[in-house]
């Protein structure tokens, strides 16, 4: 009996042990930014008189160019976004740095993988996120990798959010902006299955469980914020869009955008713009160094056709800040 209790205390050791540092530090790692990158970047290049803000996961940090916004607008501008940024992140970071200014614009970039909850390999899934979602919630998300989940809540519970990033000398002089050379590789040779596909962001697609509640709670409290927001779809390359044409790739991209669509009706300050739906002729596959992110010269193009549609507004509604 008492080896049965002793195999029984060793088996739920990891799970009372996870448990408690999830309660004990909750209500301080739920706001957390655990992205010492995307710190980095506020700490770096968000100033008193910054007006524009560019934020978002790769597809903003290396696709718009911060000189060219300024050029075309005027405002001072910068980027703050990170690889695998999500919107919940987004939120803590500009809590953190008090950046929640209602004479700011913010350009966010959105991918789906920020909210289908069978996106959780490593990298695909943010720290935030875990940690804003119900018991129930991780559970029924890590249902089949319980253990990855129990050791990275005992991992975070002991080292918190970690320091901010180091910039780079390049980064440093493009205003945060991550640019990248060479061109997309063809043809395009990705395993379409939903269950066991090889691209991360489509694996199990499940678009309405708790990513989806975390990402609109989040949308709903940077709306109450009053800060302008314009938050994107943003462009694939033709060779991925012929290549996943009536897949449920295709299908899942449509359906994330009819949610961020009705979601960004109900709040006025917030402008849904959809590159996905939406494609603009202009970027060609030579534009893209894969098969989703623009290579330097597409993002140049981007952010001028992006100037072109929102430009004339951010210069109409733009507030200098009085000394």
């Amino acid at each position: 009996m008492k080896t049965l209790l002793t195999k029984v205390a060793v088996l739920l050791a990891p799970f009372i042990v996870a448990a408690l540092i999830a309660v004990s530090h909750a209500g301080t790692l739920r706001e957390g930014v655990f992205d010492g990158n995307m710190q980095a970047k506020f700490l770096t290049f968000l100033a008193p008189d910054t007006e524009v803000v560019i934020a978002g996961d790769s597809r903003a940090e290396c696709q718009i160019v911060p000189s060219i916004v300024e050029s075309r607008t005027g405002l001072k501008t910068c980027n703050v976004a990170s690889g695998a940024g999500d919107l919940i992140t987004l939120y803590n970071a500009l809590k953190r740095n008090s950046a929640l200014r209602t004479d700011r614009a913010l350009i966010v970039s959105t991918s789906i993988f920020q909210v289908n909850d069978g996106a959780i390999q490593p990298g695909y899934i943010s720290t935030a996120c875990i940690l804003n979602m119900t018991w129930p919630e991780r559970i029924e998300v890590y249902r089949l990798a319980f253990p990855s989940l129990l050791r990275f809540l005992v991992k975070t519970g002991w080292e918190g959010e970690g320091r901010p990033g180091l910039i780079s000398v390049g980064v440093r002089q493009a205003n945060g902006f991550v640019g990248h050379e060479g061109r997309l590789l063809l043809p395009v040779n990705v395993l379409l299955d939903p269950e066991n596909t090889n691209h991360f962001w489509y694996r199990n697609p499940s678009l309405h469980g708790a990513r989806w509640r975390i990402f609109r709670e989040a949308l709903g409290e940077l709306a109450k914020s009053k800060l302008r927001i314009y938050i994107y779809l943003p462009p694939v390359s033709p060779a991925w869009r012929d290549y996943t044409a009536g897949t449920f790739i295709d299908s899942a991209e449509r359906e994330f955008g009819e949610m961020l669509r009705a979601e960004t009706l109900a709040h006025s300050n917030i402008r849904l713009l959809d590159y996905y739906s939406e494609p603009d002729r202009r970027l060609g596959n030579d534009m893209y160094f894969d098969i989703q992110h623009l290579n330097s010269a597409g993002a140049a193009q981007f952010t001028e056709i992006l100037m072109a549609r929102i430009g004339n507004e951010l210069r109409a509604r733009g507030m200098r800040l009085v000394p």
